[in-house]
């Protein structure tokens, strides 16, 4: 299995981050999408992937919340696979809530109608709504989802679902992808004993937002974590030393990693 961070920056990245999306290659060869953000179509076409013939380049695509940095090419990628000479509708992985919020709230205006057809999100995509803490099967991996707090506030919360993902043919530990977070201290501590390495999401910016972990709150974290750590989702003016503070470094853009 392979995982390609095809962009590692912020919400209001340029061309040189791109938004913080994913493309894991299975062993088949067969491809999911890890987000779909604004710049998927820069960013997939940087990382070689062929995007005039997306059915047959993308099999699936995970969502793990509602900001446009991660869904704001969702409805550039289903007309594209509905209206491709050989159309052929990708599986969509994503928290069942949040799969009908997707549609009613950001794609439905843009992607109902058709001609005088009244379309709705599986006209698109082969849709496997999941719950909060289920485990998929894809392509001989097996992702489970994590609920993690994004944006806290006390009349709600807003939720992004990371992926704990295993590989079931292979005897080696798991990984961990944060997708978007506020600092979980005493998570990262549970998730750290159970796999090898954590791609962590991580503000870097002066001012903090306080809707993702800033880098001053993960260098805290004791070394052992620390030392599987690779950290992403940074602001392009960041003026830190990963290694030096016990990271193992910044994921840069279309790095790619290898998993047994």
């Amino acid at each position: 299995m392979k995982i390609k961070f095809i962009g590692v920056g912020a919400a209001f990245a340029a061309s040189e981050h791109y938004h913080s999306n994913m493309l894991i290659t299975a062993e088949s060869g067969k491809r999911l999408l890890l987000d779909c953000g604004c710049d998927a179509r820069f960013s997939l076409r940087e990382a070689g992937v062929d995007i005039y013939d997306l059915p047959n380049q993308i099999n699936a695509v995970y969502i793990s919340h509602l900001h446009s940095d991660h869904i704001g090419g969702m409805e550039w990628l289903a007309f594209n696979t509905f209206f491709h000479k050989t159309p052929r509708k990708i599986d969509l992985y994503m928290e069942k809530e949040m799969m009908k919020e997707m549609w009613d709230h950001s794609l439905k205006a843009g992607l109902q109608y058709i001609g005088d057809k009244d379309m709705i999100l599986s006209d698109y995509f082969t849709c496997h709504p999941l719950k909060e803490t289920d485990t998929f099967r894809w392509e001989g991996i097996t992702p489970t989802l994590h609920k993690m707090p994004h944006i806290v506030s006390p009349e709600n919360t807003l939720f992004s679902y990371g992926l704990m993902i295993k590989n079931d043919k292979k005897n080696a530990r798991p990984l961990f992808i944060t997708t978007d977070t506020t600092f979980q201290e005493e998570k990262m501590l549970s998730i750290s004993d159970q796999v090898s390495t954590i791609f962590h999401d991580c503000e870097t910016a002066a001012i903090r937002t306080n809707v993702h972990a800033h880098y001053d709150e993960l260098k805290q974290l004791p070394e052992p974590v620390k030392a599987k750590m690779w950290l992403y989702h940074y602001q392009p003016d960041m003026m830190t030393q990963p290694v030096s503070d016990g990271f193992i470094g910044f994921v840069q853009k279309g790095q790619e990693f290898e998993f047994p």
